[in-house]
């Protein structure tokens, strides 16, 4: 017989800037082959290794494809079927429970970007908001760049992705694109191709790091003191762009007369470790080229020095007038750029009254410690914070509580499913339909399904939607179907939405939102309270926050004494946080169990060999791990790629038993690559 064979355009839904289109193809029912959109902008016709070869994740054996409820004791992974109807059932008359006899605020949601949907990533706040539940604030990420990015240029885009072409010097600075962001790396080859150098800062020589023209490396923190110097070295001789410092900045005299002195070259090169000329050269290099732009990530923001760091660098391409040179400025997130009304979701207009919030990286703190009232309902989707979470073992504990009711929505059987009361099955995105956004470029995309969901497998707004029927919501936002959300998510009034119908959305459109091409974002004003670019944040003074970036040090010499080592825990190039953790392909080519890279000086020093099990230990946790002896990084650093699953470790502890939930002064960021560690090698 003849095979039914269809192509069906969608979008990938995992927490990565390049919001791939993707096409799906489908023999008799089945998804066979998963490629990269030709015809898309950006995408350009390739995948990840990630998503390249999707179809093994989707048809997984591992796969959750049936509701399941505990067994037997919470951590033992002991579970047995139940149908939907009870699984709703419990859920409803759990919540019901619980906010009757200890309030909505003893009722938690759990989330992140597992999918980056507009739809189902955000539908269950519209059921919590009604449940008058603890508001979540997601800190886990982004925060601390933002913070800094914001406090300079107020946010925006800046720069169109696109227009990296045009730039003649690229910096690349604590971000490992190759990894992250690889549907870049074809615009930065274009500009090379005309020309431009790129030159890549970092604490470890990554796959990016490998490709650069001139790799720097730099410690950990340091990012602040370097920026500054190079500004420093642009203003003293003369090479700052004077007209666009007078019409278009605010505070720049402050910040020349009293940042600025600060940190001469030679400063500089004493806290990062290169030589004096190195960092002349490269302020030199930058000031001269006709459209620098520094490109910087999320990751960057992470430590205690981070949001000072980007202030640094938009402070840096500030001084040169970068930003007015098309291909120019800094490349940070383009999500922002996206006005929905995300409203017509997530109602916020049910919450009755002001509720408490919770940081995502207090999750531990929260489920150990809290009392007024206590947590006694949580319910998590897309996201694992078994694995992703700060201070693990205080985790487990928590969600270990037998008082504790979790509800956990999942694909795959995660080390947070392993402490879950009811596990409800999760499609993919080849499985459902939904509205994607960007965070690195200015495209938005409908994800269609192209097959039915496996199993028994239910969407996240389905699931929420008959747990609100369940629970009398007679509202009609609980009947609504994805494509009614699309459109009123689509009546938005922003111009930058002028021209995005729904129509063309609905039809698999991909349609660039209202932004002039071959211009910078801030050709006309900063997004600022001045409306200009802000050397000097009176805003941030007044909130007793220093108002001028600065380097503030290495930490407290006592906690550098105790744990001598820095421990860095960026992307690894076949994980995507923890969404492939279930991947033999990606286990496997990631090396087949956690590793973290040593010095070979500080392994001599300590008697460990290439593939020697070591022990990180700090007042947090513990973790074993393989060592890779690799001048890769540098003395005194540790690098651990990748959010492996706990379970897949040695011990059942994750990497993230070392980090700490410490917050950014500024941002209230997560500081994930500020944890500082002891290293010995272990027993077997």
């Amino acid at each position: 017989m003849p095979t039914a064979r269809k192509i069906v355009k969608t979008t990938c839904s995992h927490d990565c800037p390049d919001a791939c289109s993707v096409l799906i193809t489908v023999e008799d029912g089945k998804a066979v082959h998963f490629a990269g959109d030709p015809d898309h902008p950006f995408t350009r016709g390739f995948l990840c290794g990630k998503v390249n070869g999707y179809e093994r994740m989707v048809y997984s054996p591992d796969r959750l494809l049936q509701p399941l409820k505990r067994a037997g004791p919470k951590g033992a992974t002991q579970f047995e079927r139940l149908s939907w109807d009870e699984a709703i059932a419990t859920i409803a008359a759990r919540l019901q429970e619980t906010k009757g006899r200890h309030g909505g605020e003893a009722i938690v949601q759990y989330y992140y970007a597992g999918t980056m949907g507009y739809v189902h990533r955000f539908c269950a706040d519209a059921l919590f908001n009604k449940l008058g539940a603890t508001r979540l604030r997601p800190n886990i990420c982004y925060y601390g760049a933002d913070a800094g990015y914001n406090a300079v240029t107020g946010g925006g885009y800046g720069l169109d992705p696109e227009d990296l072409v045009h730039s003649d010097h690229i910096i690349i600075w604590g971000c490992n694109v190759v990894s992250t962001q690889v549907h870049l790396v074809p615009f930065i080859d274009e500009a090379r191709k005309r020309g431009a150098k790129l030159t890549v800062i970092d604490p470890y020589r990554n796959r990016t790091a490998s490709i650069a023209d001139e790799f720097l490396k730099i410690p950990p923190g340091a990012d602040t003191a370097l920026a500054l110097a190079m500004a420093r070295v642009i203003v003293r001789e003369g090479r700052a762009d004077e007209e666009f410092l007078a019409v278009r900045t605010q505070g720049f005299e402050r910040f020349r007369d009293e940042v600025l002195p600060q940190y001469p070259p030679e400063r500089s090169a004493e806290i990062t470790g290169l030589p004096v000329e190195t960092i002349l050269r490269l302020a030199r290099e930058y000031a001269a080229a006709r459209a620098p732009v520094i490109k910087f990530g999320i990751g960057l923001g992470r430590n205690s020095n981070g949001p000072d760091a980007v202030r640094a660098i938009c402070c840096l391409a500030g001084v040169a007038g970068a930003y007015m040179k098309t291909g120019g400025g800094v490349l940070y997130d383009s999500g922002c750029e996206f006005k929905p009304n995300l409203s017509a979701v997530t109602r916020p207009d049910w919450l009755e009254r002001p509720v408490r919030s919770m940081n995502m990286t207090d999750l531990a703190r929260a489920l150990t410690e809290w009392r007024d009232p206590p947590i006694k309902f949580l319910y998590i989707h897309s996201s694992n914070p078994a694995a992703t979470a700060p201070e693990q073992e205080r985790l487990a504990r928590g969600l270990g509580r037998e008082d504790l009711f979790t509800v956990v929505h999942e694909r795959f059987p995660t080390d947070t499913v392993r402490y879950a009361d009811l596990v409800l099955p999760a499609p993919t995105f080849a499985e459902v339909d939904d509205l994607y956004k960007s965070y690195g470029h200015l495209y938005l995309q409908r994800g269609r399904a192209a097959i039915p969901p496996r199993g028994e497998c239910r969407s996240n707004l389905e699931v929420i939607q008959s747990i609100g029927k369940a629970l009398g919501f007679k509202d009609p936002w609980f009947s609504k179907s994805v494509e009614d959300f699309i459109r009123e998510l689509l009546q938005t009034g922003h111009p930058n939405f002028k021209g995005v119908t729904a129509e063309r959305i609905l039809a698999g459109e991909t349609v660039r939102l209202n932004i002039p091409r071959g211009t910078s974002g801030y050709r006309e004003r900063f997004p600022t309270a001045s409306g200009k670019l802000e050397f000097y944040s009176k805003e941030l003074e007044e909130a007793g926050l220093p108002p001028m970036p600065g380097y503030w040090g290495d930490g407290d010499a006592a906690e550098r004494a105790k744990h001598p080592f820095r421990l860095l825990t960026p992307p690894a190039h076949h994980f995507l946080n923890t969404s492939f953790g279930a991947s033999e392909a990606s286990r496997r080519r990631a090396g087949g169990e956690p590793r973290v890279m040593v010095h070979p000086e500080d392994a001599a020093r300590l008697g460990i060999a290439d593939g020697d099990l070591v022990e990180a230990r700090n007042d947090v946790g513990a973790a074993r791990l393989l060592a890779q002896v690799t001048d890769a990084t540098q003395p005194g650093v540790l690098i651990a790629e990748g959010t492996w699953w706990p379970w897949h470790g040695r011990g059942g502890r994750g990497i993230n038993a070392l980090t700490s939930a410490r917050v950014t002064r500024l941002g209230g960021g997560s500081m994930f690559h500020d944890s500082r560690v002891a290293l010995r090698r272990a027993q077997s």
